[in-house]
């Protein structure tokens, strides 16, 4: 009786950890809009609840470093994990701040995507719709935005915005504070030898802040 409990845990078990698995993945992807933030709560509780599941029915005596691992994982998910989507474009991503609802990070929906016409395009269409959902602050961080140890030219993204009433403000960033962000073009660069990111400068950064009229001085100015 004992072997064929035994038997049956080892046939279970996994079942349940890829039907977990599964469902995290599920949660995960799971399209999150713009107009919806409340999101991040959704799926961060929901993945803490399903991993906390699989540890209990892996191990049912207390492991608090595990516990800890799990802590530290939702937490990572819940501040950097989180993006959003427009629903208009797929080129670039949003990922909103845990703590200012008016502010929000925009990225390239792919680490090899190059910078270019199309890429900006889609960013005023994304600007038109983060200021209707009440967005005032965005900000764009990359080493694509320099080229030979150069900033690349930014007068015709400065004319539009201004164009827009959107406020623009330019500085160069240290490449440790985007520890996570490196690693990641580091292993698309170096290992996956992505054509696009061969001649990346991985350690010049520079950061774009762009502050936009809230909506009620738009209609003010119109």
């Amino acid at each position: 009786m004992t072997m064929f409990y035994f038997s049956l845990e080892l046939i279970c078990i996994p079942i349940v950890i890829m039907g977990v698995s599964f469902l995290s993945y599920l949660i995960q992807t799971t399209p999150s809009t713009i107009i919806n933030l409340n999101h991040r709560y959704q799926k961060t509780g929901s993945i803490g609840a399903l991993l906390l599941g699989i540890i209990l029915l892996i191990k049912p005596e207390p492991n608090y470093l595990l516990y800890s691992a799990v802590v530290g994982f939702l937490i990572f998910h819940y501040c950097c994990g989180f993006t959003v989507r427009s629903i208009y474009i797929s080129s670039l991503t949003v990922v909103p701040s845990p703590w200012n609802k008016q502010k929000v990070q925009v990225h390239l929906a792919t680490l090899s995507q190059p910078l270019d016409k199309e890429v900006y395009q889609d960013l005023f269409l994304l600007l038109d719709e983060l200021q209707a959902a009440g967005i005032t602050t965005v900000v764009l961080t990359s080493p694509l935005f320099t080229k030979q140890k150069r900033v690349r030219s930014t007068l015709f993204f400065q004319y539009k915005l201004k164009q827009k009433g959107i406020e623009l403000e330019s500085k160069p960033i240290p490449f440790y504070t985007k520890p996570w962000s490196c690693c990641l073009l580091a292993f698309q660069k170096y290992l996956l030898r992505t054509p696009s990111l061969q001649s990346l400068p991985l350690t010049r950064w520079h950061q774009y802040t762009l502050r936009l009229p809230s909506r009620s001085n738009s209609r003010l100015s119109e």
